[in-house]
């Protein structure tokens, strides 16, 4: 089967998401949330230090615990002094974070370090479906829905907006005003460095991009907010089923979720944009075979990022001018015309 990917209108985004560990579920099953609600927390693994405070004070191993001043089980912060000071250097030790002495022997303390709680937020609006109570929650809505080939691993939320004059034109730094300030910005491509630069300055919540050019990758990994790539990297136009999506939802709220998922994970990245629920509608199927008449998009040269139709799946291999033999199917791509294009370069596009 080829690979699906979802541009759709209108459709119900089912999305289980995880705390990293067990913790405190606060949303409720039928509760409608919002983007910025946080729906469970957890504290992360503690972490311990063996310190040695003979060492630091410069005294003996048992005189060292006679200058202790904060005694096992009481919490104190990052920077304060756990004990002394000590002689005319006024030598001390101090906790690497904030947390608790756990235990004093032998001049060596042992330290928990306590993290900061680790918040699951909803990140789009929606009603939760299910729970287990300690870690895990299923979040639905109605929406529109996007997904990428490429995301650099960051989540955020904010009002769409499209830059540029088209699914073609490049990401440029005059397209980029104050106007644009926590915005999620969708644009045709990115091939330089300096509109990313000039993204970060705005404190934009997002950006969206048909192409981006492969050597900006280590930039755009290094960047705070969320950057999707829909196409692929280098000079490649978004597709017009998706750009149409996007910017007819110019101005609503949408989620920007450019996590990839594990090995064993249909996750993709993808834009969600939650919309008015005005009848019920399924659930996208993940597996659809390509029938004529079924949609797909070209994930290769020389038609990269072309839309077009199946006419017809054919029976033998077919020839190319490189020299390679592969099973085929007949599109109708849009602009183009019908020509054939081998199956591993097409994915379905629903």
């Amino acid at each position: 089967m080829l690979p699906v990917t979802h541009v759709l209108p209108l459709t119900t985004v089912r999305r289980e998401r995880f705390l990293p560990s067990p913790g405190t579920v606060m949303a409720r099953v039928n509760e409608k949330v919002q983007a910025g609600d946080v729906l469970a927390q957890a504290e992360p693994p503690a972490r311990h230090y063996l310190l040695d405070m003979a060492r630091a004070l410069g005294v003996a191993e048992k005189e060292a615990a006679r200058y202790l001043r904060h005694q096992p089980g009481e919490r104190v912060d990052s920077g304060d002094i756990l004990a002394g000071p000590v002689g005319l250097a006024r030598r001390t030790l101090r906790a690497p974070a904030a947390g608790q002495i756990v235990n004093v022997h032998d001049g060596r303390v042992l330290f928990q370090a306590h993290g900061d709680l680790v918040s699951l937020k909803a990140e789009y609006s929606g009603v939760v479906v299910a729970t287990d109570g300690v870690q895990s929650i299923t979040l639905e809505a109605t929406a529109a829905l996007v997904q990428a080939a490429w995301g650099n691993g960051h989540q955020d939320h904010g009002v769409l907006r499209v830059t540029g004059n088209g699914p073609s034109d490049r990401l440029k730094t005059d397209d980029l005003d104050i106007n644009l300030r926590g915005a999620v910005l969708v644009a045709g491509m990115c091939l330089h460095s300096a509109p990313l630069h000039q993204v970060t300055e705005l404190s934009c919540r997002g950006l969206v991009l048909g192409g981006l050019a492969s050597e900006l990758i280590p930039i755009v990994r290094r960047l705070s907010y969320p950057v999707l790539v829909v196409e692929g990297f280098g000079d490649v136009s978004m597709n017009a089923a998706a750009y149409s999506l996007l910017s007819t939802n110019a101005g609503r709220e949408a989620s920007v979720d450019g996590r990839v998922g594990g090995l064993y994970s249909s996750q993709r990245p993808e834009v969600i944009i939650p919309l008015p629920a005005t009848r019920q509608v399924s659930v996208p199927d993940e597996i659809i075979p390509p029938n004529p008449g079924v949609r797909v998009r070209v994930v290769a040269a020389p038609y990269h990022g072309a839309v077009g139709v199946v006419r017809e799946v054919l029976q033998k291999a077919v020839g190319y001018p490189s020299g390679i033999l592969a099973r085929s199917a007949r599109v109708e791509l849009e602009g183009i015309g019908t020509t054939n294009v081998p199956l591993a370069n097409l994915e379905i596009l629903q």
